[in-house]
C-alpha cells in the first residue's frame, strides 16, 4: 500500500471512530476496536488525534469486567464541542434554535416577520448572528457554522425558486458569513425536516426507517425525501415540489395542490366563504372548533386533498412510511385519523405507513438544518448518526 492509499484508509477508519463515538452513550477504546474490527493500536492512534483536537469526553471508569480485569475508561463524543445557529426562514415566522453539535437544542426562539422584506429578515437574522457569535454556550469551540432552512428550491447554496420572499435582492450566504465568520449552508425546509426525522429517529416505532418521505403542510407544501439513508434532492434541488402537483384545471389554468390545502390557502378559501377576515391558523381553528357547516366542509374537501397526495406519493416513492408534518393537525389531532382512513379507501397496493410527526411540527427544519450542517463540520455527510440522545 503506498502512502496516499494510507492516507486515505487513515481518514476513512478516523471517520468510522468518530461516528462511533458520536453515536454512543458511552464506550470504550477496547470496545471500538471490536465493533469497528480495527486493531487496537490502530484505536489507540486515531483516539490521541481525536483527544488532541477534544473530540473526546472523559466519562470515567466503568464497570469491572467478569474476569476481574482493569476497568475501562468510558469515552463518548465531547458534546460540548461546538454549536451551530439554525435558522426556520418562513413566510410569518423566523424561528432560530442553538443546538450542540451533538444534537441538544442550547436556546430557540421565534420571531414574527409579518410583511417584512427579505433584507428586513436577513437584518434580523444577522443581528441573531451578531449576538452570539462571541458566546461560547458552554461550548470549548462555540459558534461553528449557520443552517438555514428555506421555504423554496435550494441547489448548491443558492436559491433558485420561493413563493414568498425575492431571494434575488440578496446573497444571504454571504452576509450571514461575514457577520458571523463560520460556514453557511442553505437548505429546503422539507429536505431539513426529513433529515430531522432520519437523524434524530423521532418516531415511536421500534423499526429503523431508510426510505421516508416527510410532508410539509405549512404556509406552502413540499416533500424531503430519504432513499436508502440518504437525502435525494433530484436534479438542481427540485425533488419534492408536490405542492405544485397539479389536482384541477380551471379556465385552461392549472390549479396546484397548494393552492387549495395549504394553511395560506385554507385561510383565504374560508375568508371568501364566511366574508370575514381569517387573521392567522389560531382564527381559523377557532372557526373549525364552532363546527360550521362552512368550515366542516372546506376541512372534509382538506382531508379529502391530503389523502390524495399521501396516496401519489406513496406511489411513485415507496417510502417506508410517510411523516405528515402539519400544525393543522398539531392543533386539530382528530383530522390525522380522517387523513388515514381516506388514503386506505383509495386502496393503495403500497404497505407504507402514515404517521403524523407531532413532537417534531414546529423544530423540525430547524434541527434538520442543525444535523446537516454538523455533518459537514465533522465530514461526516454519509454516515449514519444519530442526533440528541
Amino acid at each position: 500500500m503506498d502512502k496516499s492509499d494510507q492516507i486515505t484508509m487513515r481518514d476513512h477508519n478516523q471517520r468510522l471512530v468518530l461516528q462511533a463515538l458520536f453515536n454512543a452513550k458511552e464506550t470504550s477504546r477496547a470496545q471500538l476496536a471490536v465493533d469497528l474490527k480495527l486493531h487496537k493500536s490502530t484505536i489507540s492512534s486515531i483516539y490521541r488525534d481525536l483527544d488532541k483536537l477534544e473530540f473526546i469526553e472523559d466519562l470515567g471508569e466503568g464497570v469491572t469486567t467478569e474476569t476481574g480485569g482493569r476497568k475501562a475508561k468510558m469515552i463518548r463524543f465531547n458534546r460540548n464541542y461546538g454549536y451551530v445557529m439554525s435558522f426556520d426562514m418562513g413566510r410569518h415566522h423566523l424561528r432560530m434554535a442553538l443546538v450542540r453539535l451533538s444534537g441538544e437544542v442550547i436556546y430557540q426562539s421565534s420571531d414574527a416577520v409579518n410583511e417584512m422584506s427579505v433584507k428586513e429578515v436577513l437584518a434580523l437574522m444577522s443581528q441573531h448572528v451578531q449576538d452570539n457569535k462571541h458566546k461560547k454556550h458552554g461550548t470549548k469551540e462555540g459558534l461553528m457554522g449557520i443552517a438555514v432552512g428555506i421555504h423554496g428550491v435550494v441547489d448548491n447554496n443558492d436559491v433558485l425558486y420561493s413563493p414568498f420572499f425575492d431571494y434575488s435582492q440578496v446573497d444571504v450566504v454571504a452576509q450571514l458569513e461575514k457577520v458571523g465568520g463560520v460556514s453557511v449552508t442553505l437548505e429546503n425546509e422539507a429536505n431539513a425536516a426529513a433529515v430531522y426525522i432520519r437523524d434524530y429517529h423521532d418516531y415511536l416505532s421500534t423499526d429503523y426507517y431508510d426510505s421516508l418521505v416527510a410532508l410539509n403542510i405549512h404556509y406552502g407544501i413540499g416533500a424531503g425525501i430519504i432513499i436508502q439513508g440518504q437525502l435525494y434532492r433530484g436534479m438542481e434541488g427540485r425533488a419534492g415540489e408536490v405542492g405544485r402537483s397539479i389536482v384541477a384545471m380551471t379556465n385552461d389554468k392549472p390549479v396546484r395542490a397548494e393552492d387549495l390545502y395549504s394553511e395560506d390557502a385554507m385561510l383565504e378559501r374560508l375568508a371568501k366563504l364566511t366574508g370575514q377576515p381569517v387573521a392567522n391558523r389560531e382564527a381559523f381553528v377557532t372557526f373549525a372548533n364552532q363546527k360550521s357547516e362552512v368550515v366542516t366542509h372546506l376541512l372534509d374537501d382538506w382531508v379529502t386533498g391530503i389523502a390524495q397526495l399521501a396516496y401519489n406519493i406513496i406511489q411513485t416513492a415507496a417510502p417506508q412510511v410517510l411523516f405528515i408534518h402539519s400544525r393543522f393537525i398539531a392543533e386539530m389531532p382528530e383530522l390525522l385519523g380522517r387523513v388515514i382512513v381516506a388514503y386506505q379507501q383509495m386502496n393503495s397496493t403500497n404497505e407504507s405507513e402514515i404517521l403524523f410527526a407531532n413532537r417534531s411540527v414546529y423544530e423540525a427544519t430547524l434541527l434538520g438544518g442543525a444535523a446537516i450542517m454538523t455533518r459537514k463540520i465533522l465530514d461526516l455527510e454519509q454516515l449514519d448518526l444519530k442526533f440528541g440522545h
